[in-house]
Order: C-alpha cells, then sequence, then structure tokens
C-alpha cells in the first residue's frame, strides 16, 4: 500500500462489514490498520462479511468448497500473470489488486464490493484480456495446459477433469499448434515464458 487511507465526505450509513485474511502475516496487519482507520467500513470476523480481502489461494479454496457464505472475494496478490488472472476470474473472485496498489484504489474497490460489484486492477485486466485474444485457448485447454505444468502424465489429466486418455491427448496436441510448441516440456516453458501459467507467489 502506497497511501494513508483517508475517509470521504459522503460516509455511507451502514458501514462495509470486512473480514482481512491473508497468508502474509506483515500485510495482514498493514491491510488491517488501513481499513479500520477508515469510517466507511467495520472490520469483522469471516461469518456476516460482505466482504473478505485475502490472499490468492485462499480465495479460490473459500470458492471451491464453498465456505465464503456469501461475502464478496478481493484478491490481493503478488501474482500479476495473465493466467492466474483469468483463472482467479473465472473461479468467481469479484476483485482482483496487486499489493502494489494505492491504499486509495484498496479502499475504492472494497466499497464497490460492498455495493455488490465487482473490481479489478485495469492493468491486471487489460494484460489478461489482450493475452486471452491472443492465444485464444478454450476454457479446457487452458485447465489441460496448468495440469502439464504440474507434470501430470496424461492418465493423470484424465483423471483430474474426468475425460478420456484420448480426449487429453487430442487438447495436448491443439496445445502444442497454439503454442509452437514441440514436446510437453516445451509447451510449458513457452506457456511460463507468457504468463500463462502459475508463478507459484501468494
Amino acid at each position: 500500500m502506497q497511501e494513508p487511507c483517508h475517509s470521504s465526505d459522503a460516509i455511507p450509513s451502514a458501514p462495509i462489514l470486512v473480514h482481512v485474511c491473508h497468508g502474509e502475516s506483515i500485510l495482514k496487519a498493514g491491510l488491517i490498520a488501513l481499513l479500520a482507520a477508515c469510517p466507511q467500513v467495520r472490520l469483522v470476523a469471516p461469518v456476516g462479511a460482505d466482504v473478505i480481502v485475502t490472499d490468492y489461494a485462499d480465495a479460490l479454496a473459500r470458492l471451491k468448497h464453498a465456505t465464503h457464505r456469501g461475502a464478496r472475494l478481493m484478491v490481493i496478490s503478488q501474482r500479476e500473470r495473465e493466467w492466474d488472472i483469468r483463472t482467479a476470474i473465472s473461479a468467481g473472485v469479484h476483485g482482483y489488486l496487486p499489493q502494489r496498489c494505492a491504499a486509495d484504489e484498496l479502499l475504492m474497490a472494497v466499497q464497490m464490493l460492498g455495493r455488490s460489484q465487482r473490481y479489478f486492477n485495469p492493468e491486471l485486466l487489460e494484460r489478461a484480456t489482450q493475452h486471452v485474444a491472443s492465444n485464444n485457448l478454450t476454457s479446457r485447454e487452458s485447465q489441460v495446459l496448468a495440469l502439464l505444468a504440474q507434470g501430470c502424465c496424461n492418465k493423470r489429466i484424465a483423471i483430474e477433469l474426468d475425460i478420456g486418455v484420448g480426449t487429453v491427448k487430442t487438447h495436448v496436441k491443439s496445445l502444442f499448434n497454439k503454442l509452437g510448441a514441440t514436446a510437453r516440456t516445451h509447451a510449458v516453458v513457452l506457456a511460463t515464458q507468457r504468463g500463462m501459467v502459475s508463478s507459484g507467489l501468494a
């Protein structure tokens, strides 16, 4: 966060109930201090929160297991690669900010999520959108690529995605054509260079 939070002239009658749950303890402490100083926000436990501000992995886990209880999920993360952003959006997060964002952008994002809207950092969203257009991978191809990057064999991918091994081979061949790759390892290297697979950051 780059700037101190400041209050708005028009304070809503009902504060936005926010829970901060981030894997990086120092960042979490800073977020709590920042949001606690804002009259538009009330910090609460996760149950009953309007907005949960969290990290990438926690947000996706909450969506996968439906443990966010209707709260809108705001991700703050070092992950700025196109693949990570697209994965988060596809999973259903409601907001995404880079860890380097300014305090004012964070507050604006929290307010928008509190009004049942979405907010994605414009720079990251544009980058992800442009990359989707340039690579034109289908949703299934993206899933196969992610599993390839984890070192999964065709049989393992078939099990994970509940599809046939022959179908996996078809998707892998299509990936090779779209990426210009000659082998599985080559495809993963190219995808990593282009920001299409996870960087492993929080």
